[in-house]
C-alpha cells in the first residue's frame, strides 16, 4: 500500500480530472471507494471531492440508507447530495435496467463540467458483466465489459477499483471496521447479475480458482482491440453521416460485420446503450430493406433506430407527443415546448397561439394554393415521427410560422428562433 493506506491497484492517480464525484450507494464497495477517495484527496490539495447518493425509493429502508450515507460522508468531511428518483417499472426493460437509467439520469443532472464520477465497480463486477453480455449474445463491445474510463456528460466516468477483487475490498472494510449497507436485493437470484454472482461464478471459481481475475483480464484485452477498431472505423462513420443520420445506401454496400461495427460506434457516440445481437440484426434488415421511402423503427431500452428515405437515425427515444397542448404567447419571453420540442424565441410583442403540428393542418401562403402538412414536410425531408413535434404559431387560427419557418411574414413573430435537439429536422 502507498502512504495513504490505499493499495496500488486502486488507480486514483490516473483519474482524468481532479474534481471528483463519488457515486455512493452506502454498500460495501462504494463505502471502501469513498473512504479511499477521501484518503487520497487528503494527499492532494488540488482534488475537490463530493459524493452523490441516489435514493431509488424501492426499499422500505431507503430513507434509513440515505441517512446512513449522510453520516458516513459527514464523518469524512465529504459534502453529500441525496437525489430522489422515480424508477420506471413499466418500461419493459426490467428492474435492474430501469434503476440504472434513473441513476445515470440523476448523475448527469448533478455532475459539474470537467467532473469525474467515481464508480466502485471491481474485478468481480467485471467478470459478471463479461458473462452477462456473453449470455446475451453481445459482440466485441459487450465482451470488453466495463471500461475503466469513458466520457459522461460534460465530464468522465472512472472506475479506480477494477483491478481489485471484492474479497480484497471486504477484507479492508472489516479491518478498518467501516460500516456499510447490506441491500437485500443483492441476494435476489431472480435478477440476472445476482444469479451469476451467487450460483454460476462460485462454480467456475471452484473449478478455476483464478476465474474472475482471468475473465477481467480477457475483457481488458478485448477492450484494447475494440478501441483500436473504433479508431479505425471513426473516419468511415464520419463519411457516412448525412444531416444527422447515416446514408442507408452507403451502409448497404458494406460487409455486414463492418456495418455492425459502424452502427455500434454511432450508438456509442450518441451516448446510447448498445443493443444485443437480435436487435442489431433487426437494424441490419432495415438497412437492407428495398422500401427506401418507408419509415422503419427498431427500439431497445431508451434508444431507437429509425429510417426515412436514405437516412438512418440513431436516437434517444422521445417522450409521447402532447397532441392537445396549446398556449397563448406574447413573443416577449422564451416559450418552453412539450414533447422534447425545445423552445421558441422571438422578442416580438403581440398575441399568438402556439401548439404542436396536426395531420389536418393546411399551410396557406399569400398568393399560393393551400398545402397539407404532410406534403409540406415531405418537400423538406422532415421524417414522419418528427412532424407532430413541430411547433405551429397561429394568429386568428391562421398558421403564420412552423418551427422557425415564416409562412406569412405579415402576421408572424419577427426574428423567430426555434432551439431544439431533435435530430433530422432540416430547413425548418
Amino acid at each position: 500500500m502507498d502512504s495513504s493506506g490505499i493499495p496500488p491497484e486502486a488507480s486514483f492517480a490516473e483519474a482524468p480530472s481532479r474534481r471528483w464525484l463519488v457515486a455512493f450507494s452506502g454498500g460495501l464497495d462504494s463505502t471502501v471507494l469513498l473512504h479511499w477517495a477521501a484518503q487520497f484527496a487528503a494527499t492532494d490539495a488540488a482534488i475537490s471531492l463530493r459524493a452523490l447518493h441516489v435514493h431509488h425509493g424501492l426499499n422500505a429502508a431507503a430513507d434509513d440508507w440515505a441517512a446512513h450515507c449522510a453520516r458516513i460522508a459527514d464523518s469524512l468531511a465529504v459534502p453529500l447530495t441525496v437525489r430522489r428518483v422515480q424508477v420506471d417499472l413499466n418500461g419493459g426493460s426490467g428492474l435492474e435496467a430501469a434503476a440504472r437509467t434513473a441513476r445515470f439520469a440523476a448523475i448527469r443532472e448533478v455532475m459539474q463540467p470537467a467532473e469525474t464520477v467515481l464508480f466502485a465497480h471491481h474485478q468481480d463486477d467485471q467478470a459478471e458483466t463479461l458473462l452477462l453480455n456473453l449470455a446475451r449474445g453481445s459482440g466485441p463491445d459487450g465482451l470488453s465489459a466495463m471500461p475503466r474510463q469513458r466520457d459522461l456528460g460534460a465530464g468522465w466516468l472512472y472506475r479506480p477499483l477494477l483491478g481489485l477483487s471484492r474479497a480484497r475490498l471486504e477484507a479492508e472494510a472489516h479491518a478498518m471496521r467501516w460500516s456499510w449497507i447490506d441491500d437485500p436485493s443483492n441476494r435476489d437470484e431472480s435478477l440476472d447479475r445476482n444469479f451469476l454472482r451467487h450460483r454460476v461464478i462460485p462454480l467456475l471459481r471452484e473449478r478455476w480458482p483464478g476465474f474472475s481475475d482471468k475473465a477481467a483480464d480477457a475483457a481488458r484485452r478485448i477492450a484494447e482491440i475494440t478501441t483500436q477498431i473504433r479508431e479505425d472505423d471513426g473516419p468511415l462513420l464520419d463519411s457516412l453521416t448525412r444531416e444527422g443520420g447515416l446514408s442507408v445506401s452507403a451502409l448497404s454496400q458494406l460487409e455486414p460485420a463492418v456495418t455492425a461495427r459502424v452502427l455500434r460506434l454511432a450508438m456509442r457516440r450518441a451516448g446510447l446503450p448498445l443493443p444485443g445481437q437480435a436487435v442489431l440484426g433487426q437494424v441490419l434488415r432495415v438497412i437492407q430493406s428495398g422500401r427506401n421511402d418507408a419509415e422503419h423503427c427498431v427500439q431497445w431500452g431508451r434508444a431507437e433506430v429509425r429510417r426515412y428515405r436514405d437516412r438512418l437515425f440513431i436516437l434517444l427515444r422521445l417522450p409521447e407527443v402532447a397532441s392537445d397542448w396549446t398556449t397563448q404567447w406574447s413573443g416577449e419571453l422564451a416559450l418552453q415546448l412539450p414533447s422534447g420540442s425545445g423552445e421558441l424565441l422571438s422578442g416580438a410583442s403581440g398575441s399568438w397561439t402556439v401548439r404542436l403540428a396536426q395531420p389536418t393542418d393546411v399551410i396557406r401562403q399569400p398568393g399560393r394554393p393551400g398545402k397539407r402538412l404532410a406534403k409540406w414536410c415531405q418537400e423538406r425531408g422532415i421524417p414522419p415521427w418528427l412532424r407532430p413535434r413541430l411547433p405551429v404559431v397561429l394568429r386568428d387560427e391562421w398558421i403564420c410560422s412552423i418551427g422557425a419557418t415564416c409562412i406569412d411574414e405579415q402576421i408572424a413573430p419577427s426574428n423567430l428562433q426555434w432551439n431544439h435537439q431533435l435530430v433530422g429536422v432540416p430547413r425548418v
